[in-house]
């Protein structure tokens, strides 16, 4: 299935490379091939077909898995529907939050794998996967556990004249989650930890271009939960994620993917009027005002441009430059950016690890012509990196795009790749009229040591999340979400909880009632 993204013509990476990865590939995988997850046991697919899981360096077949389909999908609702009926929805709050911290202190203990994991299959590098991802991933379930415990259940108004009427605050049931390749295990935390906080049961599907450390994280979750209360068909959207929209049984629908998927998923969940949580994509300004700390704002640009490869739908890649700071501050940033290390993701110093595969490289580099031929210029990169170890796979370098338009295609679109376009602008409010000048609203960051500046500007971003003088900084519990079209609801904290829940009001009347008439 992924095989066809992976174009072994464009040559081999080094051998020594190709070594390390089968050797640890074989101390991380436990199974092949990998099974679906449903009512706590591995069932081969409906379909009968394996798919093949690559490393995204090597190009090489990691694992197989078995591939989903709609009939899978039903018989992992079923699964759900099951334990929420019996088991894991008849849960206490204290007895959710015990079992979700045991399974964070199981996946603490397992952290280095699924970090090396997440590596392999998708090119992350390995010090992000095991800092980051993890780090956040473990957080994630600690946090939701917490929230299980001292959640409000109710609120109870107070009664008049013999009546009463009080909330109650319940699960849906059977949840669906449909999740993106670029944080496999993040995500998975970011989406399951509230779910079974609140008390849901989940039918979860992963990307098919990253799914072997949910099938490991899941493994070693099974073991703290009852059976089916978490149950994962990999597949195709268009037949795994759609059944999964449409299906009747499924009452709440949270993904994280594109806004062309987001549309889709939309469009499946309206058959029934599912609820949603949408998590999409992005285009983000990165404003650096003059008064700016340049040398913060330089490093901060780093991690908004490079990090996770530019695959990150938070990317700050359209940077909004002074014109008066303009030239310092590329000096610095192309100057810094000589630092970063692009290379095989398990090796420790990697900043810069592949694309996912050819396939996605092929996009990312299709953009960066795209620019040139509408009039940008290429200060840095361009292109993929001349270095003969790395042959053959999709490496993209740090690229650095300056004469761009707001309106060009590189500043519209969103890349997913190591690409920033540098706007260089003079007026303020010039400047924020183009920073909203986009469909999307998820993320975006300011640079200033004006307390005033910073509030000013924040105010009027058309963005869920505004960073000043930081970027993805996502280790607080605060909503993360978008406006416009990068998504509906919040991710990370409380709202993320109270998403997998409903409310229901109970009214008695122990009174007369009025006469009719």
């Amino acid at each position: 299935m992924q095989r066809e993204n992976f174009d072994s013509d464009r040559g081999t990476v080094d051998e020594e490379i190709i070594e390390r990865h089968r050797e640890i590939a074989a101390s991380v995988l436990s199974s092949d091939p990998y099974k679906q997850r449903i009512g706590g046991e591995g069932v081969e697919s409906e379909a009968g077909e394996e798919c093949e899981a690559i490393d995204a360096t090597t190009g090489e077949t990691l694992a197989t898995y078995w591939r989903g389909t709609a009939a899978d999908v039903d018989q992992a609702v079923a699964a759900a529907q099951t334990a929420f009926d019996e088991t894991w929805g008849e849960y206490s709050a204290a007895q959710r939050a015990d079992a979700i911290d045991s399974i964070a202190d199981a996946l603490e203990e397992r952290k280095t794998e699924l970090a090396r994991i997440d590596s392999l299959e998708m090119g992350k590098p390995n010090q992000h996967a095991l800092f980051v991802d993890a780090t956040i991933m473990i957080d994630q379930f600690r946090y939701f556990a917490g929230l299980a415990r001292t959640a409000d259940d109710g609120r109870r108004p107070s009664s008049a004249s013999g009546k009463l009427a009080y909330t109650s605050r319940e699960p849906y049931g059977v949840v669906g989650q449909i999740s993106a390749w670029n944080f496999p295990s993040m995500f998975l935390a970011w989406k399951m930890g509230p779910a079974l906080a609140a008390g849901n049961t989940i039918v979860f599907k992963p990307s098919p271009r990253s799914v072997l450390s949910t099938f490991e994280a899941v493994e070693t979750m099974e073991k703290h939960l009852p059976s089916g209360t978490i149950n994962v068909v990999p597949g195709t959207g268009p037949e795994v994620g759609e059944r999964i929209t449409n299906h009747p049984e499924i009452r709440k629908v949270s993904m994280t993917g594109s806004t062309a998927a987001g549309r889709s998923v939309m469009e499946g969940a309206a058959t029934n009027i599912k609820a949603l949580s949408l998590e999409l994509g992005g285009k983000s300004p990165n404003i650096i005002f003059p008064d700016a700390d340049l040398e913060k704002a330089v490093e901060g640009t780093l991690i908004a441009s490079f990090f996770n490869q530019g695959e990150q739908c938070t990317a700050g890649s359209r940077l909004f430059v002074h014109s008066d700071v303009r030239d310092e501050f590329l000096e610095r940033f192309t100057s810094e950016m000589e630092r970063l290390t692009v290379g095989d993701p398990l090796a420790p110093l990697t900043d810069i690890g592949p694309l996912v595969d050819h396939k996605h490289l092929d996009r990312v580099q299709s953009y960066v012509d795209t620019a040139l031929q509408e009039g940008a210029d290429v200060l840095v990169g361009g292109g993929q990196p001349d270095d003969p170890e790395l042959s053959g796979a999709p490496f993209f370098e740090p690229t650095v795009l300056t004469n761009v338009k707001n309106d060009h295609t590189v500043a519209c679109d969103e890349i997913f790749g190591p690409v920033v376009s540098v706007i260089e602008w003079d007026d303020r409010e010039e400047m924020i009229a183009q920073a909203n000048d986009t469909e999307y609203g998820l993320t975006s960051a300011v640079w200033t040591t004006d307390v005033e500046t910073a509030h000013e500007t924040a105010e009027v971003l058309e963005a869920g999340t505004v960073w000043v003088n930081t970027y993805n900084d996502l280790f607080d519990h605060v909503p993360h979400g978008g406006y416009k079209q990068s998504g509906l609801g919040r991710e990370l904290d409380e709202e993320a909880f109270e998403s997998y829940r409903q409310t229901k009001t109970v009214l008695l009347n122990f009174g007369k009632l009025p006469r009719l008439g």
